[in-house]
């Protein structure tokens, strides 16, 4: 369970790095704006996810 926690906030940290810094590439404006709105959004679930995982670790004793 542990390793799931690891997991997913590994990714909600990428995730919210890419969305929330600023970060714009090359691709047209539209695209780039699109790809900021997902990485805001997994961020949020990714971020939920390590939560929940987390806590069902501490009630069944990993």
């Amino acid at each position: 369970m542990l390793i799931w926690t690891v997991s997913f906030l590994t990714l909600a940290l990428l995730a919210g790095a890419l969305g929330f810094s600023g970060y714009v590439s090359t691709a047209p404006k539209v695209a780039a704006t699109t790809a900021t709105g997902m990485a805001r959004a997994l961020f949020l679930v990714f971020l939920f996810a390590a939560l929940v995982s987390l806590g069902l670790g501490f009630v069944r004793g990993w």
